[in-house]
């Protein structure tokens, strides 16, 4: 799984209990007995505190509605999805990690289009009431290369972001890649390794380097070669992909500027990666990605205070914003109506709310009507309010995770050139031309065209 969950590595006790309590969520949601249709559903989720959240949306649909929803967390999610659909027995809903997930079941047609549900009063209004509340930036991600809506997205994230303790970074937020490159200058002088950065997250160890020259590309050089690259259109050794890499060799590539060198970046766990930028006597300065600091960890730093972010800065100031963001994508594999009625509670204003308010910090909505109603929930958290405004913002161009929305077999290329490159920064070249060999065998004829959202 490649999205910027919390992660961690959890026990097998931790998980059966996450299972019974989902369990006994679905049997009874808030303490009213369900008796009417039961939804199997797989979920990418297993972090305790992800799965409690959305325990907390299934109770208010399932006292509402009647209708039980038995989630079953993996994150073997595309492996046992495959699986059942040989089978002939997919769950009625999945919700997918990734887009390019989401457009290879498509294209199998093993989804049901949110046009083509079995309700026809909601087939006719979802697809519009999205459109509306999500904008067209994100609704150009849901058709995932398509002419047809396949997800309503239950939680959203921006990549786009550079973390910092304010107390120990006093100066202004750069505001293009130069003044990012003279701030990592200073401090490189000043402070020895600016840089937080932590590839280990098994089976996809690598993914958060490739986030990383994925926001540079974007900012270097626009969406529309982003999109080129993603579609396997522009080679791995064309110049605007090698100065990506590049400049990233020069920031957070170098095993000087980030903190435990090479080693400490290849074998930290993603989820403790942020724990040296609160390290004031030594650790870091800067940390890239969708993961608020330390939010699954103790003690809670306040935002604002402990912490902060600025986005990622594009080459000229005066650039129209880009942003890389990610989402959960919930999809039905198996249509019924009363998979299309959960499907319409959690595209409402309501479940989407139910979220936000209960993970503030860690969950969004890309759903620009409940950015305006959680302003009481933000209140006292301007950085959770900034990121939920760079999601729903009618300005801002939005590209999902470009490895995320390659084929499998292009992403898993790039995850492991990531942790070769950064054991030896030398061998780029070499590794360029063996992601293009991949390249030329990864992309089937009718693989869809990934666009930006606009």
């Amino acid at each position: 799984m490649r999205t910027p969950h919390a992660r961690t590595t959890g026990t097998a006790v931790r998980l059966l209990l996450a299972l019974l309590l989902l369990a006994a969520t679905a049997a009874c949601g808030n303490g009213t007995s369900t008796t009417g249709p039961t939804l199997t559903m797989l979920v990418p989720w297993e972090d305790q505190s992800e799965l409690s959240a959305f325990q907390q949306v299934l109770g208010r649909f399932q006292h509402d509605y009647h209708i039980t929803v038995r989630p079953t967390p993996t994150r073997a999610l595309d492996q046992v999805l495959q699986t059942e659909l040989q089978r002939g027995d997919p769950p009625d809903l999945a919700v997918l990690p990734t887009p390019g997930t989401l457009s290879h079941y498509a294209r199998q047609n093993s989804l049901t289009p949110l046009d083509g549900l079995a309700d026809n009063s909601i087939a006719r209004s979802l697809p519009a009431e999205l459109r509306q509340r999500f904008g067209p930036q994100w609704y150009t991600l849901i058709e995932a290369g398509t002419q047809h809506p396949y997800a309503v997205v239950v939680k959203a994230n921006v990549k786009s972001l550079l973390w910092y303790d304010p107390r120990r970074l006093g100066q202004p937020a750069p505001g293009t890649s130069s003044q990012l490159a003279d701030l990592d200058g200073t401090l490189s002088r000043q402070r020895g390794t600016p840089w937080c950065l932590a590839l280990a997250d098994p089976p996809n160890s690598g993914w958060p380097g490739t986030d990383w020259i994925e926001d540079i590309l974007l900012h270097q050089s626009g969406p529309r070669v982003y999109a080129q690259w993603v579609n396997g259109q522009l080679a791995w050794n064309s110049q605007p992909v090698l100065s990506a890499w590049q400049t990233w060799g020069r920031l957070a590539g170098d095993p000087a500027k980030v903190y435990g060198g090479a080693s400490g970046a290849l074998l930290t766990p993603y989820s403790q990666g942020d724990l040296p930028l609160f390290n004031r006597a030594g650790g870091c300065s800067l940390a890239h990605g969708a993961l608020v600091p330390n939010s699954n960890g103790t003690p809670r730093y306040r935002p604002g205070r402990d912490y902060d972010f600025f986005p990622f800065p594009p080459n000229n100031a005066a650039a129209k914003p880009s942003y890389e963001v990610a989402g959960d994508l919930l999809t039905v594999f198996r249509d019924s109506p009363a998979a299309d009625r959960f499907l319409s509670f959690m595209a409402s204003t309501e479940a989407q709310r139910i979220w936000p308010e209960n993970q503030p910090d860690q969950a969004f909505s890309a759903d620009r009507e409940v950015t305006g109603q959680l302003r009481s929930t933000y209140a006292g958290d301007r950085v959770a309010a900034r990121i939920d405004q760079m999601l729903t913002s009618p300005d801002a161009t939005l590209c999902f995770d470009a490895s995320d929305s390659m084929p499998e077999t292009m992403a898993a290329a790039f995850d492991r050139a990531v942790l070769a490159y950064l054991q030896n920064p030398g061998q780029l070249p070499a590794l360029l031309d063996r992601l293009d060999q991949v390249r030329a065998g990864a992309y089937s004829t009718d693989h869809p065209s990934f666009t930006c959202g606009t």
